[in-house]
């Protein structure tokens, strides 16, 4: 056996790995380890916590993987003092102070603009307030008052003459006028032309010519056709059996003393007798003279065109004045 190895067996020889290993230095330098790890951790005094109940197990550690406390293995960042913590909040405040007045700003323009429009909406308020007041003063105000008497000039007088042009616009009706007065015939006017109306006057009769200071009644009569064309067809409506004129339609009348002027005429009352009894109507002719008064005469045509027209259709017209321009056709 080799001397080396004797037999107080201070050290031995690993027989897998032939290392040699010295206990004793081995220890040693254990017990200078930990030496060490306890005067680095000194310290740091932990934090008070309660007592437990010691743990006698303590896992060996391997000579390659010493053992630290877990307080030398945490590294803390390092605290924030009090000083420099309340400066930076006191610059995060300035910063944010700022870009608070900024946005402010921006939000108090359309704040402004509102208060504008309020100002313009009250001062048109208060316009119309005051208009409405001056309004009402002036309605309060008494109107003025109307003259007491309004006199019209008179217009010229035209002297009674044939007529020439007869119009009623109401029913379209145009007609020219014959030359002279209306031929009679058996004891009844029967104008010469069925397209030209007339004007009927007689020696032993009162009627009198169309004017302006006229003493009686103006009389004019005209032809209606049974399906032909007559001067006065629109007069009358045999088929409905009534008068197409009404109240209050104008009848304009030219005269050959009248020039460029007609004789204005409004309607009054309408009649349709027979032809037998027209001669005797007063409703018509009346009992005393009637100045100012003039009558439309024309047969009253059936609606059976074979048949014979034994009414007539009269119609009553007033004279009101003179004018240079008839109104239009309806």
């Amino acid at each position: 056996m080799d001397s080396r190895y004797s037999a107080r067996r201070d050290s031995y020889r690993l027989p897998e790995e032939g290392i040699r290993i010295d206990l004793q230095k081995e220890r040693a330098r254990r017990r200078d380890r930990s030496s060490q790890d306890h005067e680095g951790s000194a310290p740091e005094r932990p934090p008070y916590r309660p007592r437990r109940r010691p743990n006698h197990t303590r896992l060996a550690s391997s000579p390659s993987t010493p053992t630290t406390p877990a307080s030398s293995r945490q590294i803390a960042s390092p605290p924030v003092s009090p000083r420099k913590a309340s400066t930076r909040t006191v610059t995060d405040g300035v910063r944010r102070g700022t870009g608070g007045r900024r946005q402010a700003a921006r939000h108090r323009r359309p704040s402004s603009r509102r208060g504008m429009g309020m100002l313009l909406i009250l001062a048109l308020v208060f316009v119309g307030i005051v208009a409405a007041l001056n309004v009402n003063k002036e309605s309060d105000a008494p109107a003025p008052q109307p003259p007491a008497e309004v006199i019209a000039e008179p217009p010229a007088a035209i002297e009674p003459s044939p007529a020439v042009e007869m119009y009623i616009p109401s029913i379209d009706v145009h007609a020219e006028f014959e030359e002279g007065s209306c031929r009679v015939k058996d004891n009844k006017i029967d104008p010469d032309s069925m397209g030209k109306a007339c004007t009927y006057t007689a020696d032993d009769k009162p009627y009198a010519l169309p004017g302006t200071d006229s003493p009686d009644i103006v009389v004019i009569a005209g032809h209606t056709g049974a399906g032909v064309p007559a001067v006065f067809n629109n007069l009358y409506d045999g088929r409905a059996d009534e008068h197409k004129a009404s109240i209050g339609d104008k009848l304009y009348l030219r005269t050959e003393n009248s020039g460029e002027q007609w004789l204005v005429y409004t309607a009054t009352d309408l009649h349709d007798p027979s032809k037998d009894g027209l001669e005797q109507d007063t409703s018509i002719w009346g009992e005393d003279p009637m100045p100012g008064r003039l009558l439309t005469i024309s047969c009253i045509q059936p609606a059976n065109l074979l048949a014979a027209a034994v009414r007539n259709a009269v119609v009553g017209w007033q004279f009101e004045g003179v004018t240079s321009t008839p109104e239009p056709t309806a």
